[in-house]
């Protein structure tokens, strides 16, 4: 019996050990396609063009420098993404506290009020976000 609990500890650290590296290594390999795709557009484009002079007009125009740089998120992409982010972590925290509330264990309250706080953090932030590009959307139109 005691050598089971010996191991719980042991399996429990490696497992998130191996759960970080895993979620680092989908990001960045997300990251990767997504360079990799946008490389390849941008060489497709190149192939487009017949001489040198064509290619510098090109990138002289509002077009080409819109063509070099990176895409950027709107602020609406933003605010969703971190509306999202607060959901799962709101109802994840609310996972946890019915699992102190059904076995009475303290271990469960931790998680749950740490996972409870950020995801009415990201709410809030995202709220805030939203409010913010509103403001910025209408001051530029004007």
């Amino acid at each position: 019996m005691e050598h089971d609990v010996f191991w719980i500890p042991i399996v429990g650290m490696l497992t998130t050990f191996g759960m970080i590296v895993a979620i680092v290594w989908l990001i960045v390999r997300a990251r990767q396609r997504t360079a990799q795709y946008r490389a390849e557009v941008q060489m497709k484009m190149l192939d487009r063009f017949g001489s040198a002079t064509e290619f510098a007009q090109f990138l002289e125009s509002p077009a080409g420098r819109e063509f070099l740089n990176e895409p950027r998120r709107s602020a609406r992409d933003r605010a969703i993404g971190g509306i999202r982010t607060g959901i799962i972590l709101l109802f994840i925290g609310c996972g946890f506290g019915v699992g102190y509330w059904a076995e009475h264990d303290p271990g469960f309250f931790i998680p749950a009020f740490i996972l409870v706080g950020l995801g009415i953090g990201f709410l809030i932030s995202s709220a805030v976000s939203w409010k913010l590009a509103k403001q910025w959307d209408t001051a530029q139109t004007q």
